[in-house]
């Protein structure tokens, strides 16, 4: 559900512009989602660099990866999460899905993400991305 109203924002964001610009995301509006939002660097699509890291991230991982590398991070899908980023930042398109993962633990989850571009007109610059990590929580 909360996918969704972000997904619902970013779309008012763009106003009729392919992606919402830079000023458009206001992150006081942001702020029901914080917890779970990862806001991604993609002026370099090829290295995707987290620039904020939410807190419910941070106590998910016992780890703030704000600043660091995607490809980086010490978890399985690094790759596959840096190249779903480079994707949507070449596209200028969302994207939303789902897909599943195995914890430390040995558990198998399946998530529901959604990953959002926000830029200039021409070049996406960051990206809005969250994932419902409820059901592993």
């Amino acid at each position: 559900m909360r996918l969704r109203q972000l997904h619902a924002q970013w779309q008012r964001g763009c106003a009729g512009a392919r992606l919402p610009a830079l000023a458009a995301i206001d992150p006081v509006e942001l702020k029901p989602f914080l917890t779970d939002l990862v806001v991604v660097d993609v002026r370099d699509p090829e290295q995707p660099k987290f620039r904020l890291f939410g807190s419910g991230y941070r106590d998910f991982y016992d780890q703030d990866f704000s600043g660091a590398d995607v490809r980086a991070a010490p978890f399985p899908e690094s790759d596959s999460v840096a190249d779903n980023y480079r994707v949507v930042a070449l596209s200028g398109k969302p994207r939303m899905g789902r897909y599943s993962w195995q914890a430390v633990s040995g558990v198998f989850h399946v998530s529901e993400f959604v990953v959002l571009p926000y830029g200039d007109e021409h070049k996406v610059e960051r990206l809005l991305a969250m994932e419902d990590l409820d059901q592993a929580r």
